[in-house]
């Protein structure tokens, strides 16, 4: 999704004579590249952070658990 929000980005500061972000147009371009609230949905997720307490309460509402680990920067910048 990061890739397409660039490229449309791109493509509509290349695409005309004088698109460069100023003062003027300052809220267009911010409207353009935040996230509208379909794509902030992930937010309402009540997330876990701790795995024991999150198998008793899935096991509890019969619920499935997606387990996420990793080692390293979160970025991938090690």
């Amino acid at each position: 999704m990061i890739f397409t929000l660039l490229t449309m980005l791109t493509t509509q500061v290349a695409s005309g004579p004088n698109h460069t972000p100023t003062a003027q147009n300052f809220r267009d371009y911010l409207a353009f590249i935040q996230p509208d609230a379909s794509e902030q949905r992930y937010k309402e997720i009540p997330w876990r952070n701790q795995f024991w307490p999150a198998v008793q309460e899935a096991k509890r509402l019969g619920r499935p658990i997606l387990f996420w680990t990793m080692n390293g920067h979160p970025l991938g910048c090690t």
